[in-house]
Order: C-alpha cells, then sequence, then structure tokens
C-alpha cells in the first residue's frame, strides 16, 4: 500500500511539474456554463493619467502560490507579462516582472507602466493593461508561456465633478488567451522594444 501510495504522488508530482510548464492557451472559448479552466489573462482599463492633481494609479499583482511554494526550488516564481496600450490600441509598453509565491508587486502607472512610452511625451490620458501569468523560468513578454494564476487589482484616479478627484478601486478581469492573441502580444511587444531604441519598457517598481 505504501509502495502504491508513493507512486501515485510521484505520478502526480510529475504530471503537475508537466503541466506547469505547457503553455495554457485556447482557440475555443468554453461555453457559458462552463468556467474557464485556464486563468492566466487578465485586463483592465487606466484613465486620467495627466489629471491636474498629478494623482498616480497602482496595480496590484500577487502570486497565490498556485505552482509553488516560497521553500520551492524557483520560490514558486510566476512572472506578471505586462502589456500597455493606449486608447487607439497601439501598444505603447510591456515588460516583464517575477514575482515570487505568495509575494504581491505593487506598480505606479506614472512612474513604471507609463513612464517611458514608445510614443513619447505628453502620454496618453487613457487606455488598457493587460497581463498573461508566464512560467517562471521564462519571464519574456516577446515570448511568453501561460501558466496559471496571478491575481490582479487596480486603482482609478475618477473625476466626478470638474476639479474633483476620487480614487476607486476593482479588480481585474479575465479573458480567453487565445493563441492568436498570445502571439500578437509577443510579437507586438518585440516590435516596441526594438523600434523604441530604449524607449516602450516598462519597469517592476523600485526594486527594478
Amino acid at each position: 500500500m505504501k509502495k502504491v501510495s508513493l507512486v501515485l504522488a510521484v505520478v502526480l508530482l510529475c504530471s503537475f511539474a508537466a503541466f506547469a510548464q505547457i503553455p495554457c492557451v485556447t482557440d475555443t472559448a468554453p461555453t457559458v456554463a462552463t468556467v474557464d479552466p485556464c486563468p492566466v489573462y487578465t485586463l483592465n482599463y487606466y484613465a486620467n493619467r495627466n489629471n491636474t492633481a498629478l494623482a498616480d494609479s497602482t496595480t496590484r499583482i500577487i502570486n497565490p502560490g498556485t505552482i509553488g511554494t516560497p521553500m520551492s526550488p524557483d520560490h514558486g516564481t510566476i512572472c506578471a507579462d505586462i502589456y500597455v496600450f493606449d486608447n487607439t490600441q497601439e501598444m505603447l509598453e510591456c515588460c516583464s516582472c517575477p514575482i515570487t509565491a505568495n509575494g504581491i508587486l505593487e506598480l505606479s502607472l506614472l512612474n513604471d507602466l507609463m513612464q517611458n512610452p514608445l510614443t513619447g511625451f505628453p502620454a496618453p490620458d487613457s487606455g488598457v493593461i493587460k497581463i498573461v501569468s508566464d512560467f517562471g523560468a521564462n519571464c519574456d513578454p516577446t515570448s511568453p508561456r501561460p501558466v496559471p494564476e496571478l491575481l490582479s487589482w487596480q486603482t482609478h484616479t475618477q473625476q466626478p465633478v470638474a476639479g474633483t478627484f476620487v480614487t476607486t478601486e476593482d479588480e481585474f478581469q479575465s479573458a480567453y488567451l487565445s493563441s492568436q492573441e498570445l502571439g500578437f502580444l509577443g510579437q507586438a511587444c518585440a516590435f516596441v522594444q526594438y523600434l523604441g531604441s530604449g524607449k516602450g519598457v516598462c519597469q517592476c517598481g523600485a526594486a527594478s
């Protein structure tokens, strides 16, 4: 019985390790009645970047420990491949930030995600932030290898009336990641970083 249990444990461990290295993409979205089995792709918006109060917005990303623990050889690292777009669907910055299991990464819109846009300044006032959970040993926004799963939140600077600014916060929303979208994100990021010659690369916070 002990031998069977040991063999089963080894098989499960090997299967889990293999799964963690398989790209998690789909070309067919699940039906409404099913749950997305592979939540690796999330997005949110930013707005009022250039507000007169100079108020910043913050992206918070947590690694819940889905592929390892802080005691694992790789510390359960998942990378956040981040892609920042303006409101005309043009990618302006991209980067990859490693986060160990149970860790949190906090990024400033002004100082990390939109401090070096491809098109220069003034930076766009609004747009979209996309995050792909990437295999820790890969950590390459130009060629992501999705694994589940990072959790993310975004604060927003809202202006309900002229001259009055308030801060709200919500969670990033999951979307189905097709192979076409995965390929586009990687290729567009490579193009931005090549064309920018130093521009178009976001930062991973104060420690980067």
